[in-house]
């Protein structure tokens, strides 16, 4: 054996590393009209069932206000394994401002309710 020889090693490494999770509260605002809470984020809605929707056009901001039993104008929130949802396509579009591509934003508290600025 040749111990001058020297020897560049290719580790097999079929499998990529996993990116941590991102653990922040996240929003999304989808082009279908969907709100979707992360894990973190869903914890903002203190496991309510309904909210109301409301929207800032001067800080083209929304809001949710979680609420806890059916009333008119409520909107359900569905959970999931990795957060929960709101289906809010005809709020979107009585305001217009449905978006043409996904929105991600993090949530902010707003007195109520819990804000994302689109």
């Amino acid at each position: 054996m040749n111990e001058d020889q020297s020897f560049s090693f290719t580790l097999f490494e079929p499998h990529r590393t996993r990116q941590p999770k991102n653990d922040q509260p996240l929003v999304e605002v989808r082009p279908n009209g969907r709100i979707v809470f992360n894990k973190r984020a869903t914890q903002l809605l203190d496991n309510n069932h309904f909210c109301m929707l409301g929207y800032d056009p001067s800080n083209r901001a929304l809001g949710i206000l979680p609420l806890g039993e059916l009333q008119p104008n409520t909107f359900p929130v569905r959970y999931a394994a990795k957060g929960a949802y709101i289906g809010a396509k005809k709020f979107f579009k009585h305001f217009d401002i449905l978006p043409g591509q996904l929105v991600e934003n993090s949530p902010f508290k707003s007195g109520e309710f819990i804000g994302i600025t689109l």
